[in-house]
């Protein structure tokens, strides 16, 4: 099963109307401004302008005081209720170190598929097998070793043959789709990022 967090600002970017959505914090009056009802609604909502938009919503409400970050418990509670594909909006503006969570997350729960996904750009973690990725979305992609990681990329504008990626070797940065689909293969978990030009 499906579902959609939005965590906190979104700068101007438009929701798929076609997901069921969990309000995270501040992100239940992003989704209220676009006329998207939240299935769910979780966090401390220490940063919401107004307590009147949680009204006659399926809630519930942390203590500001925790060992998780507010999108941290929703992707739990997420799981809990059996959703196996979760894409996150609203995490990639704003405050890094909650970015770098986030990231942390994808590392703590690859067996979920977990995609970040912003106005240009959409992660996630691809783990050790062959992947097609297509360029439907997004022009670019760039892969980032967790581990090291023997990397096979072909039908690239920049191919590899079972190439050690190292956890700070910046070389798979910005490679392009070459015709319908690229093929990645990977023998430890890598950070797939996709991305486009601003528009």
């Amino acid at each position: 099963m499906k579902i959609a967090l939005c965590a906190t600002h979104l700068f101007n970017m438009t929701l798929p109307q076609d997901r069921d959505y969990i309000g995270v914090d501040h992100g239940v009056e992003e989704l209220l401004k676009q006329g998207i009802t939240p299935r769910f609604a979780i966090g401390d909502f220490d940063s919401l302008q107004n307590r009147k938009s949680l009204e006659d919503l399926n809630i519930q409400i942390l203590p500001e005081r925790k060992d998780v970050t507010d999108t941290h418990a929703a992707i739990e509670y997420a799981i809990s209720k059996g959703y196996d594909e979760i894409e996150l909006y609203g995490v990639t503006g704003g405050r890094l170190d909650h970015f770098f969570a986030v990231m942390c997350l994808l590392e703590k729960y690859q067996d979920v598929s977990i995609k970040v996904i912003d106005q240009q750009n959409c992660i996630q973690l691809l783990k050790p097998g062959i992947h097609h990725i297509y360029n439907q979305e997004y022009y670019y992609f760039s892969l980032f070793a967790l581990n090291e990681s023997i990397l096979s990329i072909s039908q690239a504008e920049y191919t590899l043959d079972h190439y050690l990626l190292k956890r700070d070797d910046p070389l798979c940065v910005s490679n392009e789709v070459k015709g319908e689909y690229t093929i990645i293969e990977n023998n430890e978990n890598i950070i797939l990022v996709q991305s486009r030009d601003a528009q």
